[in-house]
């Protein structure tokens, strides 16, 4: 707002803001840092939450998807300090379960549903027990939230600006794959294998590749088992942005040549089975004398045949 003096009058103006920047602002001023460790505002004022809810709602459709109005969603949302077993209430299993900005709860899921996603979320533990269609779990903005995977029915779970997260899969043959972004501390854990503990996160990261200026918000990764081994490596993009890894990358490079000759056999002993030979065209022809045997089989010389 601003105030302008001249001889005779004072007017006032307000620089046209729009409903939603003025109701932006009114949250940005009336939000804390409750707890140093956590980097995550908490609301002050019941007015506050009444304002943040009409926005971030606005947030979780565009976070759902352009289908958000045609979908069911339940919401479990600003929970604090709740223990809660989530089943038989919800019954369309087309619905997505959101969990968004609870804070020190215990949340078991039986439900069959199609998807999971869980943001803003503090001190929180979620136990996975249902079905889940496509096979998703996203996560993003979470402090020390445990995830317990205790089916073999999440193929993809994906994390984004996290700390401290803590992921506990039933066996080693659960762990399809963990993609992550802007991750600091992730450890990982097996029901079934005491004393296991593998830990990544972006620190970790930069001491792998120490030749690279790693971007903690933009450069990705992936933690899954590479021949046995739980191995963290860069996602990169390539020619045709496909996502891929480095070694991906170089194996397939490598391997590229013999992948052809071997399908040139494959070719030519399908067309030889067949009684079909390939032709020569590009390749260094024998030499054929004048007065010698035409090599098309006809029985003439070649002076006489062919090389009219």
């Amino acid at each position: 707002m601003s105030t302008t003096k001249d001889a005779n009058t004072t007017t006032t103006t307000t620089n046209t803001k729009t409903k939603e920047q003025i109701e932006q602002e009114a949250i940005a001023s009336s939000v804390i840092t409750a707890d140093a460790n956590n980097s995550l505002p908490q609301p002050k004022g019941e007015e506050s939450i009444k304002m943040k809810e009409t926005l971030e709602d606005k947030k979780a459709d565009a976070n759902l998807g352009s289908g958000a109005k045609d979908q069911e969603v339940y919401f479990v949302k600003d929970s604090n300090g709740e223990t809660k077993e989530i089943g038989k209430e919800i019954t369309n299993h087309k619905t997505t379960l959101y969990f968004k900005g609870c804070k020190d709860g215990v949340f078991s899921i039986s439900a069959r549903v199609t998807k999971i996603m869980i943001e803003a979320c503090q001190r929180c533990t979620f136990n996975f027990k249902g079905r889940i269609f496509t096979n998703t779990i996203e996560a993003w903005k979470t402090v020390d939230c445990k995830i317990n995977i205790l089916n073999d029915q999440v193929k993809t779970l994906q994390v984004d600006m996290t700390s401290r997260m803590s992921i506990t899969f039933d066996t080693r043959d659960s762990l399809h794959s963990i993609i992550w972004s802007g991750v600091n501390d992730m450890k990982l854990y097996f029901s079934d294998e005491a004393g296991f503990e593998h830990h990544t996160g972006f620190e970790q990261m930069k001491a792998v590749y120490p030749e690279q200026e790693l971007s903690f918000t933009v450069d990705q990764f992936t933690t899954r088992f590479v021949k046995g081994v739980l191995t963290t490596e860069q996602i990169i993009r390539l020619a045709n942005g496909y996502p891929s890894t480095e070694r991906e990358a170089s194996e397939f490079d490598a391997n590229e040549e013999l992948n052809k000759k071997r399908a040139e056999e494959f070719i030519r002993k399908r067309l030889a089975d067949n009684g079909i030979s390939l032709g020569t065209i590009g390749m260094k022809k024998p030499e054929v004398g004048r007065n010698d045997v035409c090599p098309c089989g006809s029985g003439k010389k070649y002076k006489k045949c062919c090389s009219k």
